[in-house]
């Protein structure tokens, strides 16, 4: 694995990745037998998949909101503003940057420049954003299963995709009263001794900023909720839109593993991970029983990228503006 991981570092495994991601995408589109795709006329509705859109552009304020008040708590001083343009540049950069830099580690430039003081609670509010993220979604796709748990009997891998997000919202609690409950001055010696006197009082002081905020983090966490499940929403209105009538709690489960699987580093951006992982949790619960069907299925999921694509290049705009909207001293709150 560590193998993998270093080569996918380099150039060549840059360059794979974008190989794969493009291969995948055009396996998808090669999927679409467009004669049978001719029903559409009449059945398209572009109201609901403008309405879709704007939904799932939505989210990305929302997610600039939950960070700021996630760095406010952790007393960094950067504006909405701030987190806003910054956000919308991580996502630019999650889906298009040529290299292996992301949307984190755009973020992560940012802080450092704009805050170099405080670098280190401004990584910690990144580590609390994603671990949210993640654990709010599988919580989401738990819920969701557990409404369709006769499912489980004829597809025993939606089973194991239950017990397995409880297991991740179950590790993300149990992580999060430990370190919440246990001062680092009791943590074993042996990481003591490792972090040393000063990154251990960093570490008690980070921590002290959580206690002291219960109700930004609880926000965050319903923000997250939010946010999800207007891209499940938005999902599920593309699915309509295109007269594929999917019900709305198996396209949370199956956008909850699509958004999962992004995170597998075999690809650019997740672009064609997502999008194979949403088709094989639909026909997991037989939702593509029929060739029109798994056609239009495709449709939604290359309707699921453009999405996305849509927004990431709505987020260049604010790398291009980037040297006036974030001037090297940018605006504090």
């Amino acid at each position: 694995m560590r193998r993998l991981t270093s080569f996918l570092a380099t150039p060549a495994g840059r360059a794979a990745r974008y190989l794969i991601s493009l291969t995948l995408l055009w396996l998808l589109a090669r999927q679409i037998d467009f004669t049978q795709l001719a029903t559409l006329q009449g059945q398209f509705s572009l109201p609901l998949t403008i309405t879709a859109v704007l939904i799932a552009g939505i989210t990305y304020p929302l997610h600039a909101w939950r960070w700021q008040q996630l760095l406010r708590a952790q007393g960094v001083p950067l504006s909405l503003h701030w987190a806003h343009v910054v956000t919308w540049i991580g996502q630019f950069y999650n889906a298009f940057l040529l290299g292996g830099i992301g949307g984190d580690a755009a973020r992560v430039f940012y802080i450092v420049r704009d805050a170099s003081a405080q670098r280190a609670a401004g990584f910690t509010t990144l580590i609390i954003d994603r671990a949210m993220g993640l654990v709010v979604l599988m919580a989401l796709a738990a819920a969701a299963l557990a409404a369709r748990s006769l499912s489980f009997a004829v597809e025993p891998r939606l089973g194991w995709l239950f017990f397995a997000a409880i297991a991740i919202c179950i590790s993300g609690g149990l992580t999060a009263v430990v370190l919440l409950r246990v001062n680092p001055t009791r943590w074993p010696q042996a990481l003591r001794r490792l972090l040393g006197p000063a990154r251990l009082a960093t570490a008690c002081q980070l921590l002290d900023s959580i206690r002291a905020t219960p109700l930004v983090h609880l926000t965050a966490l319903g923000l997250g909720g939010v946010i999800w499940i207007l891209d499940f929403i938005s999902a599920w209105l593309l699915a309509l839109a295109i007269g594929l009538d999917l019900p709305f709690l198996e396209t949370c489960v199956a956008m909850s593993v699509a958004y999962a699987a992004t995170a597998l580093p075999i690809s650019v951006g997740g672009h064609g991970v997502r999008e194979g992982a949403l088709l094989t949790t639909l026909a997991a619960f037989g939702l593509l029983a029929t060739p029109e069907l798994h056609d239009r299925a495709v449709l939604l999921a290359l309707l699921v990228w453009a999405t996305t694509i849509f927004w990431s290049l709505f987020g260049g705009l604010f790398v291009l503006a980037a040297p006036k909207l974030l001037p090297p001293t940018a605006p504090h709150s």
